[in-house]
């Protein structure tokens, strides 16, 4: 499915809504939408919404672990919120859920399907 992008300003920043599969054949495009956003977000708050994205592979981590350095290297804060169900199983296979920092809602219907146990042991 082709990306979409949707965003919306708000007193705080922008709010953008991703649709869409976040894989390989997309990241491009991804990339390059993401690119209007991140040049003039500084001091801003963006708000990535990722219920829409319907797949997700590594290539789509690596564009959200790249925006979030990105966020902090140029001073603006972005958070990912009202994640889909395929962004809360890789967050959670990957362990990333600490690195993005963002509060995650979980639907009653996919509870059992995310556990968020990865990444949360300690090392000895």
């Amino acid at each position: 499915m082709e990306p979409v992008q949707n965003l919306k300003e708000t007193n705080s920043g922008i709010e953008i809504t991703w649709n869409g599969y976040l894989t390989v054949p997309f990241v491009e495009e991804w990339k390059k939408q993401s690119e209007i956003w991140t040049s003039s977000s500084r001091g801003k708050t963006i708000e990535l919404n990722l219920y829409g994205i319907e797949r997700v592979d590594s290539a789509g981590i690596q564009l959200l672990v790249y925006l979030k350095n990105l966020s902090q290297k140029n001073h603006f804060s972005m958070k990912l919120g009202n994640h889909s169900l395929p962004i809360l199983k890789i967050l959670d296979l990957l362990g990333l859920v600490s690195f993005f920092g963002d509060r995650i809602k979980v639907k009653k219907e996919h509870s059992n399907e995310v556990e968020f146990r990865y990444g949360t042991r300690k090392i000895n």
